[in-house]
């Protein structure tokens, strides 16, 4: 345990030393947030709750938070620490690829509440826009999202032999989900067969229910069907980042 811990400050280290982590975490939200309220925000008034459709929109940032926390983030630094050998040198340790793979959720499980954090107080700040919903399932959606999207994520560097081809992959996943999700564009402009596609996507049904959370007011078991297909997802990318977790 004591070294799961220590293993765990050394991840939150490396996070903070990351210029590429530290962008894609805080710098990249709080940009997107700024960027789509600006171009899409066209409810006026300061204070504006409940009905408000700036709320679907935060809710799109919320899900773009957990992504690039999740996929971008630990790729770029999992990817580059492989073929650096740091892994290679904990295989020696009592860590095993369990311990391993929640030291790294755990550091991002952080960095994306953080994140989340800012980017609700940048929508308050700057934009007068405060979200709804129960606090508690809010949280859980995040937590579920979080390790759903890192352990994507920890698969893309597994996989992976080469930091730039991991970044490619990881690049080209998260903008499929970005756009497909509803987190920057609507899905009722979808035509029919593309809606189909994006239903599929775990980013859609974390979109949904953070929605049905901000915007709707809804509670989870109102979209109970939703929550268990996420959840299955979320407990099956985790066991396949631990399972295919590499040393080097």
């Amino acid at each position: 345990m004591r070294q799961l811990a220590n293993f765990f400050i050394m991840q939150c280290i490396i996070a903070y030393r990351s210029k590429t982590a530290l962008f894609w975490s805080f710098l990249y939200p709080l940009a997107m947030l700024v960027l789509m309220l600006s171009v899409f925000g066209d409810a006026k008034g300061a204070g504006v709750t409940g009905d408000d459709p700036r709320l679907m929109t935060v809710t799109g940032v919320f899900v773009i938070t957990i992504m690039s926390g999740g996929i971008f983030a630990l790729t770029t630094v999992l990817a580059a620490d492989f073929q650096s050998g740091v892994y290679k040198r904990l295989k020696v340790t009592d860590l095993n690829r369990f311990h391993v793979t929640i030291g790294l959720m755990l550091r991002q499980l952080i960095i994306i509440v953080l994140g989340i954090m800012l980017v609700t107080a940048g929508a308050a700040v700057l934009f007068s826009v405060y979200p709804n919903g129960n606090f508690f399932s809010v949280l859980l959606l995040i937590f579920i999202g979080s390790v759903l999207f890192s352990s994507v994520g920890i698969i893309i560097a597994n996989l992976c032999s080469r930091p730039q081809t991991a970044i490619a992959i990881a690049n080209a996943i998260f903008l499929i989900m970005i756009f497909l999700s509803g987190s920057t564009f609507p899905k009722t402009f979808f035509p029919d067969w593309l809606a189909v596609i994006s239903q599929t996507l775990p980013a859609s049904y974390l979109f949904d229910l953070i929605e049905s959370q901000l915007f709707y007011g809804e509670s989870l078991l109102e979209n109970s069907q939703d929550f268990l297909v996420l959840s299955a997802m979320c407990l099956i990318a985790f066991g396949i980042s631990v399972k295919t977790f590499k040393w080097e």
